[in-house]
Parts: C-alpha cells; structure tokens; sequence
C-alpha cells in the first residue's frame, strides 16, 4: 500500500509544480513525468495483485467522526487500475500536440495538466477505497476535474452550457449515491463497505431493493446509460478530443467499477435485479446505437456509442447476476467476465477514435460531417486507425471488440439447465445484441466513408495534413493495443480471470473452468485466423507502398451521364447516406431539416441540413420549460401576505416529514 500512497503523493507533488509562474512547456513536462512516475510505482503492486498475488490493505487514521480510513487493493480494483493510470498519461502526451497552439500564450496550461493528474489521484481513491468518504472524495474529484477539463474553451457559450449540463447530472447522481449510502449507514452504522456488504447479503427485501434501485441510478448517471445520457454528446461535442476521450474511455468506467462493487456486496441477486441490468443495458445499447446513425458531428457520434457499448458491458454484468441467482458458474464467468472484458476494449478502441477526431479537428477546425471528405489521401495513419477502432467497435474481427461480444454471445446462448422462458429472452436480447452490431457497424461505415473518402465537400477549410507526433503515438499505442488484444484475446481474459474469480468464491467453479476453457479455446482459434488476416493485410499495404508507381492513363466514359467530372456536391452526404434508416426509427431519431429552396433561373443560395436531435433532451427541457412558465404563472396569483398559503405549506412540510420518519421505522439514530 506504501507504493500506492507514493503514487498519489507524487501525483499531487506533480500538480503543484504544474501551477508554479514558469513555461507552458516546463509545466506539461513535469505533469508528464509525474504521471509516468506514479504509473510506474503503482503498477509495481497493481500488476502482481491482478496476476493472482494477495490483496494488499492499508490504514490511516483519521478525525472523528470519520474515523479510521481503509484501503484494500484487491483484483477488480488492480483490473481498472492497471490500464486508467497509463491511459490518463497517454492522454496527457496527447494533449502536448492538441494544446500546441497555446503554448506561447499568456494561457496557463500547467492547470490542464494538473488537472490530469487529479483524474489519476481519483482513480487511486476510488479503486482502493473501503471507507465511503474516501470513495465519495475520489468520486467528486473526479467529476469536479472532468468538468473543469470540458470547459477548457470557457469563452464559448455552448462550452459553458455543456459544462453546466454535464456538472449538473452528475451532482444529481451523486444525491442518489449518497441517498443509498444514508440507507446502509443508519443499518450499519459503519462507513466501510464490507459492513455494507454484510448488511445487504443478509438482508434481502424491499430496502434492499431500494438501496439497488439508487445505486444503479447513480452509476447509470455516471456512466451514461439511456436515459440518463443527455450530457454526454454535448460534453464530448465541447471538450478537447484527448478529454472527450479520457472521459468516455476511463473516467466514466468508475461507474461500472461501482456496479460490479456493489453487485459484489450484495452476495446472492435477487432474480430480478439480474434482468433488470439486462433489460436497461438493451435499451441503453439499442438508442445509443441508432442515435449514432444520425450524428453530423463525429465527438457526437462517438459520444452515443458509448452510451451503446455501456449496455453492451451492462447486458454482461446482468448475465453474470442471473448466474450469482441461479447457482450457475458458468454464467458468471461468461457474464462478468464479458462485461469486464469489453469494458477493458472499449477504453482502447474509443480513445483511439476519439483520437483520430482530435486530429481531423486540429488539421480542419471542424468535425461536420457534411462539411469533409477525402482525408484518407492526405491522413493515411488517422485513417487506418480510425478504421481499425472502427472494426472493433462493430465487433467484427480480428480485432478486439469481437473477442468480449463473443463471451457475451456465450453466456446468452448458455447450455446451462434453465427454464425454457428464460432461455428464449436471452435468445431474444442476442438477437438485440446482433442489431445493435449492425447499427454500429452501418454508423462507422458511414462516417469513414464520408470523411476519409470521396472528395474535399468545403473548399473553405484548410489544406488537410498529418498531425503531430504528439497525437500519433498515442493513437497507434491505442490501435496496437487493439489489434493485439484481438488477436490474443487470451491476454485479455488473463486480466479479467482474477475480478471474476471474485464473484465466485463462494461458487463450486467446475462447470465455469469448462465453459471459459472452451471459450477460450474458440477464441484462440479466432486469434490465429486473426493474426494471419492482419498479417496478410499488413504485407498487402506494404507491397503498395514499396511498389513502384506507374502512371496510369485517364479513361473516361463515352456517355458518362455528368459522372466523367464529379463535383463534391454529387457526393453521398452523411444524410443521405442513413436516409432511408433513419425513416424506420422516427419515433426515436428525431430528425428537424433546416432547408432553403432554390429560387429563380440561377440560384445562388440554397441548402438542405439535416440534424438528428436527442428526443430525451428534447423533452426534458420542454417539461422544464413548462413548468417554469406554470410556476411563474402560479406565483402570480398568489398574494405574499395571504396566511392561508403559510399555514398550508408548513401543514403539507409536517406531513411529509411525519411520512419520512414513519418510512424510516422511527427516528433516526
């Protein structure tokens, strides 16, 4: 535990020197070398421990009426750990070349950088944590750090306001974290989680229920579940790219590390709280799904498929519960192991599509869709690594998202002695599952395909370029660890192999060791096939490169119907191209068309622009609205001195808190 309190200590050392009067660029070198620092010393006891060596515990003593503070190292902590910490500081290295810009401005940077390092302090409170303060602290941190981080461009209005939204929904997830702590403190009356744990595994029933119902609000919130999503297109949308995607990779998987945490606790589900998880992760990865299709602005784009793959992750977690309720170790094996495993995959595979935006938007200032084309001739290493994160995030192979879908696949099509009805809506959420890899699919397609291919659609936008270095390395660390996860796929099971075992100690493991070895038999096949088509394309692209190159003679068509000249206008917009998708889903992509028609013999202005809004959004602001106005409305036929009103609102405050305390079986101790 000595290593991890080194670790934190460094990292909080790093952010006060980042402060310091002295140059941008000394400031970003000491946050880059403290992060590297405290990944290194923390990785010197993260890694044994996930391997299989003993949890490591602490303790620190603390005032009253906090108390003693416990930390414990164990699997599911040293899982999350082991690749947030590098990932953190692989996004510093990639803010160096997205904040070139100010770097010979008066603009402090060394605060964005300090900042970097207190989402890497957080993760260490949180993934140790016993104690709930200690958990709630490196909870806010995070939050607080985060927002801090979106709003780097404060001066933009639509900046500020996603700030705001995204500050605001995750306070409001914090009350529901802090409601279901109340709950298990007044039971308790302890802070730490094992008591919490004991409490909940022997006390099944309606408050339990309760205090699950709160928990899976908060960490829905924190983790951008439908429909608790709204602020996270607009929060990527706004924030700098390495943010967007340090947010959607690492830092908002602290929502799922508390879900499996606390599923952990609870000892032995209720049954309906396994299909409750998978009913809620479905609808989550279904319209995180679809609102992909019709996204203009790629950070958007990206943003809703993460609210996709946490259902996807959410769909393993909830299998993995039925199997803790049915006595079935094969399913929480396939379960749980599957959502942790896609969880690892999406943190690469997402920052490297983040990535890949940042640098289209440092090289053209936008990511509008309608307004690119043709970057793959000028970006070739983006492209590629656009496209590999784009294969695994469809869940195709040889890369690595296959490999986690695969053992989710498994657990719903589990050969495991269950009712007949239970096996058909497991058979009906595949079918689900499959619909969403197509969605995903067909929206990947369609932005690669309108932004690296075809022809430049906006003359007015600068001369396309590779980025900087500063970029590259860290997105083709990020494909490299894509591609290699998909084809050793059992390198990824390895680090899930230590936080599953944790959900089953109290399980017989026999059927699970024949499920997962068969698992991992079929996916080691699928690696070999894998490596070798990676390998066959790898020696393809390079024989082009190397090859050298003839001029080839223009051919055009005799009758070439105006397709012998194309102009970009003739172009498939991203639009058109989900148009005819798009039309089956109205009810829930909600499309609005800005248009101008064409007017006169020789039009000089005329438009189309299609935008596809969030329907969830959309309502929660017209109910704000509307209640604003009714509000405003009733205050003004109420007269301030009439003692009627008084007298009503403190009889109605009495009964309300008469209520609560009979809830409560009594006054609280």
């Amino acid at each position: 535990m000595n290593q991890l309190i080194l670790a934190v200590l460094i990292l909080m050392l790093g952010a006060g020197l980042c402060l310091l009067p002295i140059r941008n660029a000394t400031r970003a070198g000491i946050g880059l070398v403290s992060q590297a620092l405290a990944t290194t010393v923390a990785w010197s006891v993260v890694i044994p421990v996930l391997l299989g060596s003993p949890d490591i515990t602490g303790e620190m003593s603390w005032a009253y009426p906090i108390g003693d503070l416990h930390f414990r190292l164990d699997a599911l902590g040293a899982f999350f750990l082991s690749w947030s910490l590098p990932m953190t500081f692989l996004g510093g290295v990639y803010a160096v070349g997205y904040m070139d810009k100010y770097f010979s401005t008066p603009r402090h940077l060394g605060v964005h950088f300090a900042l970097l390092n207190m989402i890497s302090v957080s993760f260490l409170l949180v993934y140790t944590g016993e104690h709930t303060v200690t958990f709630l602290f490196g909870w806010e941190i995070a939050a607080l750090a985060a927002w801090l981080l979106v709003i780097w461009d404060y001066p933009n209005e639509k900046v500020r306001f996603a700030g705001f939204n995204y500050l605001v929904s995750t306070h409001i997830g914090l009350i529901f974290l802090v409601a279901a702590v109340m709950i298990l403190y007044t039971r308790t009356h302890s802070w730490f989680l094992d008591d919490f744990g004991d409490w909940m595994s022997h006390n099944p029933g309606t408050l339990r229920n309760t205090v699950f119902l709160l928990l899976v609000t908060s960490f829905g919130l924190k983790s951008a579940f439908f429909p608790f999503h709204s602020w996270l297109p607009r929060a990527h949308a706004a924030a700098p790219a390495h943010v967007s995607a340090l947010m959607s990779g690492v830092i908002h998987k602290a929502g799922l590390y508390a879900l499996v945490r606390f599923i952990l606790l609870l000892g032995k589900p209720d049954e309906w709280m396994g299909w409750f998880l998978i009913v809620f992760s479905v609808i989550s990865a279904l319209v995180g799904g679809l609102y992909t299709v019709g996204q203009r602005d790629l950070k958007r784009l990206l943003g809703y498929s993460s609210t996709e793959n946490v259902g996807i992750a959410g769909i393993g977690f909830g299998i993995g519960c039925l199997g803790l309720t049915w006595d079935s170790p094969g399913l929480v094996a396939l379960g749980f192991g599957g959502g942790l495993l896609h969880v690892l995959n999406h943190a690469f595979f997402k920052c490297q599509l983040f990535y890949a935006a940042g640098c289209v938007y440092q090289v053209k200032h936008v990511v509008d869709l309608e307004r690119l084309g043709g970057l793959f001739k000028l970006m070739p290493i983006t492209a590629l690594c656009f496209i590999v994160g784009g294969i695994a995030i469809s869940a195709l192979p040889p890369f690595n998202g296959f490999a986690s879908e695969f053992m989710i696949y498994s657990g719903l099509f589990t050969g495991e002695s269950i009712g007949v009805w239970a096996k058909l809506t497991l058979g009906l959420v595949a079918a689900a599952l499959a619909f969403v890899g197509a969605v995903s699919a067909l929206s990947i397609t369609r932005a690669f395909g309108v932004i690296f291919l075809g022809n430049s659609r906006d003359s007015s936008l600068p001369e396309g370029r590779e980025a900087s270095r500063w970029m590259l390395v860290p997105m083709g660390i990020h494909a490299v660890g894509t591609i290699v996860l998909g084809v050793v796929p059992v390198l990824g099971l390895a680090m899930v192999a230590g936080p599953t075992a944790l959900l089953m100690r109290a399980m017989s493991n026999g059927v699970a060791t024949v499920n997962m070895q068969s698992t991992m038999e079929i996916l080691t096949r699928v690696g070999l096939i894998s490596g070798a088509l990676v390998l066959s394309v790898g020696l393809v692209i390079w024989w082009r490169l190397k090859s050298p190159k003839t001029p080839q003679p223009m051919l055009n068509a005799t009758w070439g119907c105006g397709y012998g000249a194309p102009t970009p206008r003739m172009q498939y917009t991203g639009a058109s191209f989900s148009t005819d998708f798009a039309a089956h889903f109205k009810s829930i992509m909600v499309l609005i068309k800005r248009k101008k028609a064409p007017t006169g013999y020789f039009p000089d202005d005329s438009y189309v622009i299609t935008d596809c809004v969030d329907s969830v959004e959309r309502r929660l602001y017209s109910v704000i609205s509307h209640g604003d106005e009714t509000a405003t409305d009733l205050s003004r036929k109420m007269q301030e001195d009439d003692p009627r009103l008084a007298f009503s609102a403190g009889l109605a405050a009495l009964v309300v808190i008469a209520a609560l305390v009979l809830l409560a079986e009594g006054v609280l101790p």
